[in-house]
């Protein structure tokens, strides 16, 4: 069976039917930024704009999806021995955590820093390793353990392991313990990503030569998903299963509808370096909050958040190119020595690797 959809997967790129993805991860990370920036901005505001009913409307698919595609290519690679495998797909993205978790660390502790506070900060320091702090870097350490977990049990019976994915998704776990609860919640839509590969990318075929019947399945989604997000059923348990997998296929569809459309390629160039808007959007996240506090009382908060989404999207590539070719590419590059194989240093990747 897993050479089959490693046969299938492979035929799969062979035909150029990628680039659908890049749209698709390009639709995910901005409805990630969206959802950040509309908390920035609300938490100064002391309001909620126009823009939460757009925040409140992916909640239940844009981390599903984002797993899901992540999980897409994860068949192609199984076969490579264990040192290659954990150096791209693990060591790839703890190098990526460390640095950011530490930045986030130093901006969060600095006072404490300067003051030589350091002894009692190091124990704080080693339990971000351990234990994710808020915000978005959590996705990071989840997905490194997903590869592991996926190479580990490669050899389980397929109906068991959904069987056992979809209870921990259901379970809706609520621990406090982020690794935990995040992993349990979305296992599933990663190992669908990696044993329903074939078919995903038959279905993206058959939008893109049924547009028409794409486009109606379509409308049936998003008049449904509204619906079951206005009456706060779509987060349910169980239902949250179903609008998970249901928003995850609309994505793939309108990605692949929106393959053929020049006007879009903003939105392949974001999901081709989804990781780069990932990690980087905080930065001018940051930066935004007085420019933010002095225009409220002329904007509203909906188009103040519509403005920080864009601005941080923007502002985490601008970033990229500017720490190009500088010291601090290492931000977004990997070091050649920060490996488990002989390898030189590559610009970062998509998050599917």
């Amino acid at each position: 069976m897993r050479e089959d959809i490693l046969r299938k997967l492979k035929a799969s790129a062979a035909e150029d039917r990628v680039e659908w993805i890049d749209h698709a991860k390009g639709i995910c990370i901005f409805a990630v930024v969206m959802m950040y920036a509309a908390h920035h901005v609300q938490q100064i505001a002391n309001d909620i704009g126009w823009m939460q009913a757009a925040v409140d409307f992916s909640k239940p698919f844009r981390m599903p999806d984002f797993f899901l595609l992540s999980g897409l290519f994860v068949a192609h690679v199984l076969g490579r021995t264990w040192r290659s495998y954990l150096d791209t797909k693990v060591l790839y993205f703890a190098y990526f955590y460390a640095v950011w978790v530490t930045i986030k660390f130093v901006f969060m502790q600095y006072s404490q820093l300067l003051a030589g506070d350091i002894g009692r900060l190091v124990p704080d320091y080693l339990m971000l390793f351990v234990q994710p702090p808020t915000g978005p870097l959590w996705f990071i350490y989840i997905l490194s353990l997903l590869f592991v977990v996926v190479r580990l049990i490669r050899t389980w019976p397929a109906p068991l392991v959904f069987a056992l994915g979809a209870a921990l998704q259901i379970a809706d776990f609520d621990t406090g313990i982020i690794l935990l609860d995040k992993f349990a919640h979305y296992f599933i839509f990663f190992y669908s990503g990696y044993f329903l590969a074939p078919h995903i990318f038959r279905l993206a075929a058959w939008a893109q030569e049924r547009k028409r019947e794409a486009a109606l399945l379509l409308l049936a989604w998003f008049i449904a998903n509204a619906v079951l997000v206005h009456y706060d059923l779509a987060m349910l348990p169980v239902m949250s299963l179903v609008t998970g997998y249901a928003g995850a296929i609309a994505v793939m569809l309108v990605s692949a509808l929106l393959v053929d459309r020049s006007w879009m390629s903003w939105l392949s160039y974001l999901g081709r370096h989804s990781i780069i808007v990932y990690l980087g959007f905080v930065i001018p996240l940051a930066l935004s909050r007085p420019i933010v506090a002095r225009s409220l009382p002329s904007i509203d908060t909906g188009t103040a958040t519509l403005f920080v989404t864009l601005v941080s999207i923007a502002g985490a590539v601008v970033l990229h190119r500017a720490v190009r070719g500088t010291p601090l590419r290492f931000l977004f590059v990997r070091p050649s020595w920060v490996t488990t194989r002989p390898r030189v240093s590559s610009p970062i990747r998509n998050l599917h690797g």
